[in-house]
């Protein structure tokens, strides 16, 4: 027997031997003990429904040009299936490691409550002692961990417990598997419902994971579609971004079908239009196998993509007036005097609108942003330090000028001269003045309530003037006197009227309300909040009022859509950005029709304040003339040249309001900019609006009275 043992070559073929028969015996157990189960188990199918992604609608402008739109990418999914939890968390460490190697980005909402290096609580609770209280009751209803949980370091040790990951895995991949397991809690999947890990990932990382989806059972990946925005910065405050949804949007949508997971809009359009721009997801019944994967695809509910959106906006005249506004920023900035123009005009905004539709044409408001910032992917650094610019004004400049503010429909402003049309109007209408009799004097100053008044031009006042020589010339004792004599009730009846100091009802959300002088005003609770009293109201605040100080506040969209209920004749349009929404088979949704109210106002008296208006423009008095002089149309218009009380050290506010032709108007026009010192100022960035609109292309007027039926109109 040891001479047998000797020879290794029978030791070799022993060896075999039990090799050969442990093979045999585990084949006959496969195949003939257990081959029927195990057959049954590879041929077992089992019912799956898998989402099928609807897009988002887009968002164009009036001639189909598109501003928002869609791309498609890959979503990595994933279903449950049969494996135990060690099983599990090495598949989904493997599949964060292929994500970070291909640099995409995985969900991992955990890190808003908690990171790890440094360990700390994270951003969404950090500042909230309730909010942070509530997580730890959802991760711990029975608070049998509180002490435990106190600490970050503490948080990290009970997850890890609660998740139960092995003790082998180091701090960081344990970090990557809980953020998985966490998202798998919070949002919940099943065989039969998947759970998106990942959004928009590389090619890279969808042929890996295919490549080798034997080491991920129930992993697959689907095709979505993810927004694109084409317009830079030109528009970024109308069209707006989406981005996915906070907690607290979740809680009030998910009732409407949203997932935990979807994005929606934030801001702008992309706000406003969301139930029409959202599409409804459809279904795709399947059958898969053991490991997930596809075997058989049963039914499809083909999903139906949201409807795109046709603005009003014009993107050639959307760009010429951001365009111009940055290039006169820059000529107001070089014309610095140290008195009146301390060189401090940084901002500014622009509405261009359509007086007999309301349709607006343009809505500029500078600085702006880039909503593609806001979807762009964590790891996108440029995108965002950009979106800190937007927002941190103690690191960044541009973030003290509120790149994200639309000023058009959130900036308050005096509106300083450009709102004499309006007490002239309130003069005829109250007959404290009529077409026949408007002469009031000016001798230089005047006195109410022991407040004086001075004539801002001459010495001695102008003398005599009419109300179109009081408007030409911008005369404030003119004004201020036939505010008195007409009264503030009537001052703000008008100027409610005419829509000031109350809302448009434009189809953007957050839309300020602005502020309209009346003695109501000083009794409300607004002006308490404000000034700390309440007050009575005194005839040297009409004074003040009448020249567009004091408590007046409007915004650019108030303005514009004031100055064009005087060129159409006395309809207050409900401005609208929204044309039409257009279904995906073509159908028509919804469209904006014309919709105004009619303000009783003589015809009579509109015409006399359109005189006044077209002489600021044309006469060579008049405040805006020298920037008008070569212009080939005839304009109304009015300049203004708003205090602020800081001009001691700061230039005050511009602005210019106007509408083209004027003898049958088309367009208004409404520009402010902050601290550009003087209302003619503003004046060139409408005429850069208006020579696009009505493509002038360095037109010359030859003639003052030239009839606008000379002029070929295009639009």
């Amino acid at each position: 027997m040891k001479e047998f043992f000797k020879d290794r070559y029978n030791i070799l073929a022993i060896f075999f031997i039990l090799f050969g028969a442990v093979i045999v015996v585990q084949l006959v157990n496969l195949q003939i003990i257990n081959g029927k189960k195990y057959d049954e188990e590879s041929q077992r199918k089992l019912p799956n429904v898998r989402r099928v992604s609807a897009p988002r609608g887009n968002i164009e402008d009036r001639y189909g040009v598109p501003l928002a739109v869609n791309r498609v990418g890959y979503t990595i999914q994933i279903i449950k299936t049969k494996m135990d939890a060690e099983e599990r968390d090495q598949m989904l460490l493997k599949l964060v490691n292929i994500f970070e190697k291909n640099g995409d980005n995985y969900d991992k909402s955990l890190e808003k409550y908690l990171t790890i290096k440094p360990f700390a609580f994270g951003s969404a609770i950090n500042k909230s002692e309730k909010r942070l209280g509530s997580w730890k009751k959802d991760m711990d209803p029975n608070k049998k961990n509180a002490d435990l949980m106190s600490t970050p370091e503490g948080t990290f040790k009970f997850l890890r417990k609660k998740f139960e990951i092995d003790e082998k895995y180091s701090m960081e991949d344990a970090y990557k598997i809980m953020c998985m397991r966490y998202e798998m809690l919070i949002r919940g999947y099943t065989s039969l419902t998947s759970l998106s890990l990942a959004k928009d990932v590389s090619r890279e990382t969808v042929a890996e994971i295919e490549e080798r989806h034997q080491e991920f059972p129930g992993v697959y990946t689907d095709v979505e579609t993810f927004r694109k925005y084409t317009m830079g910065e030109t528009a970024g405050h109308v069209i707006g971004f989406v981005r996915k949804m906070n907690e607290e949007e979740y809680s009030k949508l998910k009732e409407e079908g949203y997932r935990q997971d979807e994005v929606v809009g934030k801001s702008g359009i992309e706000a406003f239009a969301e139930p029409y721009l959202r599409g409804k997801d459809g279904q795709k019944k399947i059958e898969v196998d053991i490991a997930g994967r596809l075997t058989e695809e049963l039914e499809t509910n083909p999903a139906m993509p949201g409807s795109t959106v046709k603005l009003t906006l014009d993107m050639n005249l959307q760009r010429v007036a951001m365009e111009s506004i940055e290039r006169n920023l820059e000529i107001i900035r070089s014309q610095a005097d140290g008195k009146k123009n301390f060189g401090d005009a940084k901002t500014g905004s622009a509405v261009a609108m359509d007086v007999n539709t309301g349709e607006i044409l343009a809505m500029a408001s500078y600085p702006s942003y880039d909503p593609s910032n806001f979807i762009a992917k964590p790891d996108d650094k440029e995108a965002q330090k950009k979106i800190q610019e937007y927002y941190d004004d103690k690191k960044f400049e541009l973030a003290k000028l509120s790149p994200t503010l639309n000023r058009v429909i959130n900036g308050r402003y005096a509106p300083g001269s450009t709102f004499k049309p309006l007490t002239a109007i309130a003069g005829l209408e109250s007959s404290a003045i009529s077409p026949q009799r408007n002469i009031i004097n000016d001798d230089g100053k005047y006195t109410i309530d022991g407040w004086e008044f001075k004539c801002l031009e001459r010495k001695y006042g102008h003398g005599d003037l009419t109300l179109k020589s009081a408007m030409e010339t911008s005369c404030n004792i003119y004004f201020e006197k036939l505010g008195v004599m007409t009264g503030i009730d009537n001052i703000s009846k008008w100027g409610s009227m005419f829509g000031l100091g109350r809302k448009t009802g434009i189809d953007l959300k957050d839309e300020s309300k602005g502020v309209l002088a009346s003695r109501e005003y000083k009794k409300s609770d607004e002006f308490k909040r404000n000034y700390g009293r309440i007050e009575d109201w005194w005839k040297a605040d009409t004074a003040q009022a009448s020249i567009g100080q004091i408590y007046n506040s409007f915004t650019p969209l108030q303005l514009v859509n004031y100055i064009g209920a005087i060129a159409n004749g006395g309809k207050l349009m409900r401005p609208h950005l929204i044309k039409k929404v257009v279904k995906y088979d073509g159908s028509t949704v919804m469209e904006n029709k014309p919709d105004y109210t009619k303000i009783p106002i003589k015809k009579e008296n509109l015409d006399l304040v359109i005189e006044g208006m077209k002489a600021v423009t044309m006469q060579e008095g008049g405040t805006a003339v020298s920037a008008f002089r070569n212009f080939p149309i005839e304009v109304a218009g009015k300049t203004g040249t708003a205090e602020t009380g800081y001009e001691k050290t700061k230039s005050s506010n511009a602005l210019f309001v106007c509408f083209a032709p004027a003898d049958k108007p088309q367009i208004a026009i409404a520009v402010v900019v902050e601290h550009g010192a003087w209302g003619a100022n503003t004046a060139p960035i409408a005429i850069d609006i208006m020579k696009e609109y009505f493509n002038l292309s360095g037109a010359s007027r030859s003639d003052d009275k030239l009839k606008t039926n000379q002029i070929e109109f295009t639009r």
